[in-house]
């Protein structure tokens, strides 16, 4: 029997099945308790309430009477009469003149208190005589309530536990005890012992839960013995695998070590190839290197050499004008037309030595502007739609005899902080090849310009509706003194300063064969800071390095 209550008292599922019930039952009881003396108090109430009424209807006209005649006996009986009634604690009668009539003690709380006007009737006029103040008592109201609380409750207490102990019982036996039996029977499967079946209760039926539950686990205990055997075989043949395994990988070991060999040998040979390869490459680096530069040189020459060639070919013309000269000074038969004409001839020599010596010039100052490191500039911020707004109508003063129409598509906002000489040079040279190639023989062109930035990256793309570059012209456009216009004067640096100016912003420049207005299209793409458009520096059109 102490087993049997220790397993009661120690039963998880018991306890928390008990407690629940006695929750839930207390809840319901204090619902109903709290329900009935409700009903109870507002049933008391009531009571108190008709027992108003009734000394309204009955006693008022007889004590309306007896005040109106005085009748001091007549009205202290009534008086008396009243107290007695269940309920009422005090009665207090004060006429018209001052005069007071009371029975029982007033009470300043926990009461029910209501006043009655007395009037009297004399003939058909109302005469008020006094009045009637009743008060009842609620205590009496309140300790009944009390009572019977408390005779609810523990009839409730008494019968929840009750029923919570038969329960707790019925789980026990029911489930409790089997849930102990199961739990100890599968602590004791040994696999490798004798199968013995798990029996809850003997002779039970065969409907019942717990013996479906005990048939279940045999049946799984049964296929655990034979999965069991079955891994016991696999175990033997695994074992038995393994020494085969073993034995390949020292096979495999012998043979990697064999393969290794070999490939060292290899490698060997390879690094051996490799730096013969290397020096290979290496001399033909230099030998492109050199062929770019004598490239480059035969560019500069040819360039140089037209007008150095023309100005020394003026020069010696000078020098015969020069001796011609002398000699009709010298000579008597001399004429101010024969000096002019020398003069005219000696003055177009000038002209033409300080044509081609300024040609020269600026053949050199701008091969200067591909090599002279700009990077190293102030940055300066700028409105971007107005600087390129700026630097096309600076193309006017050139080619001021072409119409060009400009459509921008950008924000007029778009304020940037950047390099700003290395910037107009390439605006600058991008918007002169295109008057100088697209809009040649052309007498409506037009250009777009659109600009975005993206994570601090300016985007710009220029584009014109003139013949394009053909696919020959286009892998060289960006090469230094390559042009497809050199009998015209072309040079061929306009877009290798740009592509230069590009690399040192740190940005690219590329060409795009698709282009929406069917000419050429220039990509530009560089870094820069956004800044707000108040922050714009003023005076952009300054005068450049390569103006």
């Amino acid at each position: 029997m102490q087993n049997i209550t220790s397993q009661l008292l120690k039963s998880p599922i018991g306890r928390k099945l008990t407690l629940s019930i006695i929750l839930f039952s207390s809840l319901i009881t204090l619902l109903t308790t709290g329900f009935q003396l409700i009903n109870d108090y507002r049933s008391d109430v009531n009571r108190i309430s008709r027992q108003f009424e009734s000394i309204e209807k009955v006693n008022l006209d007889v004590l309306a009477a007896s005040i109106w005649v005085i009748d001091e006996r007549l009205i202290n009986t009534q008086i008396d009469g009243l107290i007695q009634l269940p309920d009422i604690t005090y009665i207090a009668i004060n006429d018209d003149s001052g005069q007071e009539w009371q029975a029982g003690m007033p009470q300043p709380e926990n009461t029910i208190e209501k006043s009655f006007q007395l009037t009297y009737q004399s003939g058909s006029e109302d005469i008020n005589v006094g009045t009637l103040v009743v008060q009842a008592d609620l205590k009496v109201v309140y300790e009944k309530l009390l009572d019977r609380a408390i005779v609810i409750l523990l009839s409730n207490a008494i019968k929840t536990f009750i029923v919570a102990g038969f329960i707790l019982f019925l789980v026990w036996f029911l489930v409790t005890r089997h849930l102990h039996k199961l739990s100890s029977y599968s602590q004791n499967i040994n696999l490798d012992g004798e199968f013995e079946p798990l029996v809850f209760v003997k002779n039970s039926h065969k409907n019942d839960e717990f013996w479906l539950v005990a048939d279940a686990i045999n049946q799984m205990q049964q296929q655990l013995r034979s999965s069991f055997d079955d891994i016991k075989r696999s175990k033997q043949e695994l074992q038995e695998a393994l020494a085969d395994r073993e034995r390949l990988l020292e096979l495999e070991r012998s043979y990697k070590d064999e393969l290794a060999r070999q490939v060292k040998e290899r490698t060997q040979e390879l690094e051996q190839s490799l730096l013969v390869l290397k020096r290979a490459q290496e001399v033909l680096v230099e030998q492109e290197k050199m062929a770019a530069l004598g490239g480059l040189v035969s560019g500069v020459a040819h360039e140089i050499n037209t007008p150095i060639g023309i100005c020394l070919t003026a020069a010696s013309s000078q020098l015969i004008h020069i001796q011609e000269l002398i000699t009709l000074i010298h000579s008597e038969n001399a004429t101010l037309e024969e000096i002019n004409s020398i003069l005219e001839e000696y003055q177009e020599s000038c002209e033409l030595i300080i044509s081609n010596i300024t040609r020269a010039s600026s053949l050199i100052q701008k091969f200067k502007t591909i090599a002279a490191e700009q990077s190293l500039e102030e940055k300066r911020s700028v409105n971007l739609k107005q600087g390129l707004v700026e630097h096309h109508e600076s193309m006017k003063f050139l080619y001021g005899e072409r119409l060009v129409d400009v459509d921008y598509h950008l924000d007029p906002t778009l304020t940037i902080r950047t390099n700003l000489s290395l910037f107009k040079q390439i605006i600058t040279n991008l918007l002169s090849n295109a008057y100088a190639h697209a809009f040649n023989d052309r007498e409506n062109g037009k250009l777009r310009i659109d600009a975005q930035v993206d994570n601090d990256t300016v985007t710009i793309k220029i584009q014109d509706n003139g013949e394009g570059i053909s696919d020959e012209a286009s892998p060289h456009i960006f090469e230094p003194f390559y042009t497809t216009t050199r009998s015209q004067g072309g040079t061929g640096l306009g877009l290798s300063a740009a592509f230069n100016a590009a690399t040192l912003l740190q940005g690219k420049i590329r060409y795009e064969k698709e282009c929406e207005l069917g000419g050429a299209c220039f990509v530009i793409s560089f870094p820069a800071e956004v800044l707000a458009p108040t922050q714009a520096d003023l005076g952009f059109m300054t005068k450049s390095s390569f103006s």
